[in-house]
């Protein structure tokens, strides 16, 4: 079984990783034993989220320096990431050596700014005026998306929780890109053909 690791912080946006954690549930009521998520921390304390939510990581962040089976490491925004969390930056190039994707969205793509992270690689984030007050140099690289992936890291803006979703779901593989894409259309549309054919990706998904 592969983990996808939650970063659990203070402040963490509850809508940005929500979607992403019921999927990662649904996904494993199909198809068993594929992923499980697993809630690391800077340390093992309760937090709380943006939301008032008490959350407790089952993890240290040393802990995902053995985790073999880890098939990403997801940060969520917050209102914390203009300093700080210097543990967690020095485990993401050591996590983007093993070729362990790194999923950042809104504050997070702060963080990532600020230590250097997006220099040299095509990212988003909440707005390009933002990203600049990290003292950053990547600001040619900016990409107006609602999400972007290159070389090892995605990123987000606070505003497309889902497009950050669908596109973790894409890096991991944890559905068919039928269901992916029905589903990404779905909640961004509300259309109800898109209904229809999650409904169908995944009835084909689940009798595959």
């Amino acid at each position: 079984m592969r983990t996808i690791a939650l970063y659990v912080t203070e402040t963490m946006a509850d809508w940005e990783y929500a979607y992403l954690t019921t999927q990662i549930t649904e996904a494993e009521t199909i198809h068993p034993g594929r992923f499980a998520l697993h809630l690391v921390g800077d340390g093992v304390a309760e937090v709380r989220s943006l939301g008032g939510l008490p959350i407790t990581p089952v993890a240290d962040l040393a802990d995902l320096a053995g985790d073999q089976n880890l098939a990403a490491l997801v940060i969520p925004g917050g209102n914390h990431y203009h300093s700080g969390h210097e543990r967690l930056l020095e485990l993401v190039p050591q996590l983007l050596q093993r070729g362990v994707p790194i999923a950042a969205i809104c504050g997070a793509t702060f963080m990532l700014a600020r230590a250097g992270f997006l220099d040299d690689r095509n990212h988003t984030s909440n707005d390009p005026a933002y990203l600049q007050l990290s003292g950053y140099h990547g600001a040619e690289k900016y990409v107006t998306n609602g999400a972007v992936t290159d070389n090892g890291i995605t990123t987000s803006s606070g505003m497309k929780a889902i497009a950050f979703t669908a596109e973790v779901m894409r890096v991991v593989q944890l559905y068919p890109e039928p269901i992916i894409h029905a589903w990404e259309n779905l909640n961004s549309t509300g259309e109800a053909k898109f209904y229809y054919e999650l409904m169908e990706a995944t009835n084909a998904w689940q009798n595959a």
